[in-house]
């Protein structure tokens, strides 16, 4: 009996390092593509091409079951077009690897999120320690040490931190309310984002013709589909299958990926301070979830 949920934990973490891979992919493509278009036109490029993976998928399937309209507006926003848009804007003022590490700070916000929220998930003296770690480690990322030693600015790291927020706020709202149907809650996430980022765009005067780069076209169509419509029906599914701290993992790799790919893609070099701070929110979140006892030895 006590080896089965070993197994079955162990089971999925081919999923997880699949998910986080492809989500952490995301800082990338939107680097690539975000020197030639605008947040919100690049938003809604990436919610056509989501759109149109899951439209295939979903017939490939046999149809696509109903969606709750509270579901897909309210995770259209904080998982769609409101973080979508706030990367392309932090990403045009830092490098990618110190945005991942403030991205980091989501599970963190998550727990302070699900304390407030939810009842069966209220912080007790261990998980509020992590959590207080970790925002440390978030104020190291977010010093005047790494601001002034890299291109980052102090608004395109205060929208990274509001795109964790958002995904927090989005992943708390997920927990409490359960989609009923993760590939079809998708679909409706992404026409929200679509939506919404068209009428944003075109009530700025920004153009939303298709960009006549292929770099930048084929940017946006892994961003679409390798860093959204993917993930996103495999996250939920993973959910439906697994509690949510072992989802949550997700959460946890994503920076790593995104790190990683910083350096040895985009050839960054990050700063000692910020990197320090982003093995500090690691430790918070291991910390807050149990996989580490302050004190234990």
């Amino acid at each position: 009996m006590s080896d089965a949920p070993v197994r079955r934990a162990g089971s999925v973490w081919p999923t997880l390092l699949l998910i986080s891979a492809a989500w952490g992919t995301t800082l990338l493509w939107i680097r690539l593509a975000g020197g030639t278009l605008a947040p919100f036109p690049l938003t809604f490029w990436r919610a056509v091409v989501a759109l149109a993976t899951l439209g295939l998928y979903l017939a490939w399937r046999g149809g696509m079951p109903r969606a709750r309209l509270r579901d897909c507006l309210v995770l259209g926003t904080t998982n769609g077009w409101l973080p979508s848009t706030l990367m392309a804007f932090a990403l045009g003022r830092i490098d990618t690897a110190p945005a991942a590490l403030v991205a980091a700070a989501m599970p963190l916000i998550l727990c302070v999120l699900a304390h407030l929220m939810l009842p069966g998930e209220r912080l007790t003296a261990r998980s509020g320690a992590g959590v207080a770690i970790g925002f440390g480690g978030i104020a190291l990322v977010l010093g005047p040490g790494v601001i002034a030693a890299s291109t980052a600015s102090v608004g395109g790291l205060a929208a990274m931190l509001a795109v964790a927020a958002s995904y927090a706020a989005g992943a708390t709202y997920g927990r409490a309310a359960r989609p009923p149907d993760a590939a079809a809650t998708a679909f409706g996430q992404q026409t929200v984002s679509l939506i919404v980022s068209a009428v944003c765009a075109l009530g700025l005067g920004q153009d939303l013709g298709p960009p006549s780069s292929m770099a930048v076209v084929g940017a946006i169509l892994a961003r679409g589909s390798i860093a959204s419509a993917l993930p996103i029906v495999l996250y939920w599914q993973l959910l439906s299958r697994v509690p949510a701290a072992t989802a949550g993992f997700v959460d946890y790799l994503i920076p790593l990926w995104a790190t990683l790919i910083a350096v040895t893609v985009l050839g960054e070099t990050p700063q000692p301070t910020a990197l320090a701070g982003g093995a500090l929110v690691l430790a918070g979140i291991a910390v807050a979830t149990g996989r580490i006892r302050p004190g234990a030895g």
